[in-house]
């Protein structure tokens, strides 16, 4: 929102905001004469080296140096922004927040908000008193005790039930105050045909949600029983509700995401609220939709690991798949690890937690997979690895996984698993996915052709490097003929690098590229080796390297719109003739030394 919070205001929020009473939320605080002491919330330590002065309302860490006041603190802790901390104490301690320089539109949708979040403040007392006191909740009671879940865990939540009749909610909210259009903007009730409002939950369990900083301003519904509409019914999006950016929970579960280091994110409100019960409290979920770019970017002021645990069935597996695919590019942008919780098959995390506890739950957090690893294992498994042209589907399915991730290092690792997974050679791989990376387009098998062509360009390059390692005298002359760019191998190219260097195979970058080079020091040549060999094999190998050029100079055509973007398309269109006219001297002189 425009405008700037009154100087006098900020001092009344921080005169009424007791740094001990907050501080005390987040650390455990002991007295030391007229000072408290803490172990600091934002570095380890074992020695408490945090000093809060209550008189000055000042804080001070000894250790790592920050300080400040109690809005600095809960800015600090909570990832809030100024004015969000602002508002969060001023709410706490009834300020009314006044704004300077804001338009009459301003004030208007500042004081609509204010009265929306109201709605949704006495909706969550009236759900939750109709839950805990009312003659007809008891098959509403009678589910959550059958769920596991402690009186003390539903108050902490504000879970409600919302009576199976047309006008209980909005007939309350009219009492308070709240005009027709006030409640059909919340959310809250709709218009009836016949005119008047009708509840928009009705026979529901509620689940109140509350935006970072404590606001209410949505809803999640379970129906209960056999009643009309959907199982599932969530808020509509308005003025205070945005679902692409909520996260169920993220109010009470931040600081513990910040202690954690790790978001914990699951599917359901029930699976938030058995984790939370059970000590797992960075356990916070999406609001009836799919996480999307805005919870990372929501997620990321708290932590830069996100760790999914979704319900261990296919359909869980497809919405971690559904997220590598749509989100890892934003991910990895942003900084973010994301990790899959393995559960047993058909579990979800509140079943998990039910049946093993707490401590059992968070080892399978701490031991959760990387997502790339996940969807990769999955689609190796997918297939009933045998034939060549269902490896060859497997192999397909993995390089688009693969070429989706930017990390070079990452991307090699997982290349040499997918090889033992689906019983692929690991050069292979790394010659196709190479061509994934360059190009952007994935091969389309169908048969095993895409084996067959890259087993052949790998063989190549082992010979040219067996003949360089046996019979250097031979190569000698031809050695700046050939660069490791000709290959598509990292470990050919390491081991290429280091013969045109002169260096001893021990210099190589790592065991994998010392094993291929002894193997291909012992390994004896296909043939006879002649100077017509190599020079035969060099420029097949030169002839390789133009076109996966020219491949990747096709695929960078097709991006470019030629009318839009004419002057680019006619300079890469010129540069790719340059490539095919080179090619083809190539393959007349490979014909000629024939």
């Amino acid at each position: 929102m425009a405008g700037r919070i009154r100087d006098e205001d900020l001092e009344e929020v921080r005169r009424r905001a007791s740094l001990i009473d907050i501080a005390a939320e987040y650390m455990q605080l002991k007295r030391a004469g007229r000072l408290y002491k803490a172990l600091c919330p934002f570095h380890p330590e074992k020695t408490p080296s945090m000093s809060l002065d209550p008189a000055k309302g000042l804080y001070h860490c000894f250790g790592c140096g920050e300080g400040g006041d109690v809005i600095h603190l809960v800015r600090k802790i909570d990832n809030l922004s100024f004015v969000e901390a602002v508002e969060h104490l001023a709410r706490r301690t009834g300020v009314d927040l006044r704004y300077e320089q804001l338009s009459a539109a301003d004030r208007e949708a500042q004081k609509r908000r204010l009265r929306l979040i109201d709605a949704h403040r006495i909706a969550i007392e009236f759900f939750h008193a109709t839950l805990m006191k009312g003659p007809d909740s008891e098959g509403a009671r009678a589910y959550l005790k059958g769920r596991g879940f402690a009186r003390e865990t539903v108050e902490t939540f504000g879970v409600g039930f919302s009576l199976p009749r047309r006008e209980e909610l909005s007939r309350h909210l009219a009492r308070k105050g709240f005009s027709e259009d006030e409640i059909v903007a919340a959310g809250l009730g709709m218009k009836a045909d016949g005119g008047g409002l009708v509840d928009r939950f009705r026979g529901r369990l509620m689940f109140p949600i509350f935006d970072v900083t404590g606001n209410p301003v949505a809803f999640g519904a379970r129906r209960l029983g056999e009643g009309d509409g959907p199982k599932y019914l969530n808020s509509a999006e308005s003025p205070i509700y945005k679902k692409a950016q909520i996260l169920y929970a993220l109010n009470v579960g931040k600081s513990e995401i910040v202690k954690q280091g790790r978001a914990l994110v699951v599917e359901g409100y029930t699976d938030v609220i058995a984790l939370h019960q059970a000590g797992i409290r960075e356990a916070v979920a999406t609001c009836g939709t799919a996480l999307g770019l805005e919870h990372l970017r929501t997620l990321q002021r708290f932590s830069q690991q996100v760790v999914l645990s979704l319900d261990a069935d296919d359909a869980g597996a497809n919405a971690a798949e559904r997220m590598y695919d749509q989100l890892v590019g934003d991910a990895q942008q942003m900084g973010l690890t994301v990790k899959v919780v393995l559960m047993a098959a058909g579990q979800d995390p509140a079943d998990a937690v039910r049946a093993q506890g707490g401590d059992a739950f968070r080892a399978l957090v701490d031991d959760a997979v990387p997502l790339l690893e996940f969807v990769l294992r999955r689609e190796a498994d997918r297939y009933a690895v045998g034939d060549p042209e269902v490896r060859a589907r497997a192999l397909s399915s993995g390089l688009r996984l693969l070429a989706k991730t930017d990390n070079e290092v990452v991307r090699t690792e997982y290349a040499r698993r997918l090889s033992d997974w689906i019983k692929v050679d690991p050069h292979i791989i790394f010659v196709e996915l190479e061509k994934v990376v360059r190009t952007g387009v994935v091969p389309r098998a169908t048969s095993d052709a895409v084996l067959k062509r890259s087993s052949a360009q790998v063989r190549l390059e082992r010979e040219a490097l067996k003949i360089a390692i046996q019979h250097p005298p031979l190569v000698k002359d031809r050695i700046d003929d050939l660069s490791d760019e000709h290959l598509s191998v990292p470990v050919h190219r390491a081991i290429w690098k280091s013969i045109v260097a002169g260096d001893a195979p021990e210099s190589l970058p790592d065991d994998d590229a010392r094993r291929a080079y002894t193997e291909l020091a012992v390994q004896p040549p296909a043939g006879e080796v002649t100077e017509r060999l190599i020079v035969e094999i060099f420029l097949r190998l030169k002839e390789s390297a133009l076109q996966r050029q020219i491949d990747e100079m096709k695929a960078a055509l097709q991006r470019i719109n030629p009318i839009d973007r004419h002057e680019e398309y006619e300079a890469k269109f010129t540069e790719l003739i340059d490539l095919e006219r080179v090619k083809r001297s190539l393959s007349a002189a490979e014909g000629e030394e024939r």
